[in-house]
């Protein structure tokens, strides 16, 4: 008789890693960038709590046990492990790193680097998060209920690629070059967002529901910009090509007029800008360009 066909494949996981929900507080302010990189729900199914604590982590140039700077709780079971930080991780950097499964919630402030490179799995941000949020990203989906910094979903200075793949969501603003060097996958920020968005940008969707600042799409060489609010400008580097009645963004049809730019010409790029036309009314001029066809 085989018994453990009867079990439930969720029960079976539960045999093999240990899912459940833990909750992680910092032990006291931190003055100094901590890099814990190590937060991550793979960390905690493949090790016991005891082993947990005793993790190394990096307390600016100082070693620490895991345990002398986080205080841990295991609060219950859940589908997927789900890691839940509580307070103000604003100092602490690279959570959820290469991470490819499970949850992370944090219930505060998030810090730089959060999400990097992470294969799968989901973080949710209930507060604000810092800069390069998703940076590297590859799968998986980040959701942020407040602001965040710069680079979001972009990659580090000096290097070659940002996003390749996934989703991320913010529900409040974005800082400078959203989508820096983005290569494939989704950002959705439903405020503003600051300067160059989409810079370097050769692949995946960049949808800003609210305005930005100057230099949209520049070095662009492939890829999607969608905009529905104020734009101040376009680069003479991108050529008009039409007016469209509606845009589509994954399973969304984004109905009105918007005019559609292809660039950034100076890099042979055939990236596509959709600006929403009623929100740019100084951007009119270009429809001079059609009626002389």
């Amino acid at each position: 008789m085989r018994i453990s066909s009867s079990i439930p494949a969720q029960c079976r996981l539960r045999e093999v890693f240990n899912l459940k929900v833990y909750q992680i507080t910092p032990i006291y302010e931190f003055k100094v960038p901590v890099v814990a990189d190590v937060i991550k729900p793979e960390l905690f199914e493949e090790k016991q709590l005891s082993e947990v604590l005793n993790v190394e982590v990096y307390e600016g140039n100082r070693r620490k046990r895991f345990g002398e700077l986080f205080k841990v709780r295991e609060v219950g079971e859940a589908e997927e492990t789900t890691l839940e930080l509580i307070g103000d991780f604003s100092k602490v950097r690279r959570v959820g790193r290469r991470m490819s499964r499970g949850v992370i919630r944090v219930k505060g402030v998030a810090g730089i680097g959060f999400g990097e490179a992470m294969k799968g799995g989901r973080i949710v941000v209930e507060g604000s998060a810092g800069s390069w949020l998703g940076v590297k990203m590859k799968g998986g989906s980040i959701e942020v209920y407040g602001d965040v910094g710069d680079f979001l979903g972009g990659a580090y200075r000096g290097e070659d690629v940002g996003m390749k793949g996934g989703s991320i969501v913010v529900h409040g603003r974005a800082g400078w070059n959203v989508g820096y060097k983005m290569k494939n996958g989704l950002i959705v920020v439903e405020g503003d967002v600051g300067g160059f968005p989409g810079v370097h940008m050769s692949g995946g969707t960049v949808y800003v529901k609210g305005g930005c600042g100057k230099g949209v799409g520049a070095f662009m060489k492939n890829g999607r910009i969608v905009l529905l609010g104020y734009v101040p400008s376009i680069l003479a580097s991108f050529s008009f090509e039409e007016i469209r009645p509606s845009v589509r963004v994954e399973s969304e049809r984004l109905k009105g007029r918007f005019y559609v730019f292809i660039g950034d010409l100076n890099e042979k790029g055939s990236g596509r800008l959709f600006v929403n036309a009623d929100a740019n009314k100084h951007l009119s001029f270009y429809e001079q360009l059609i009626e002389e066809l």
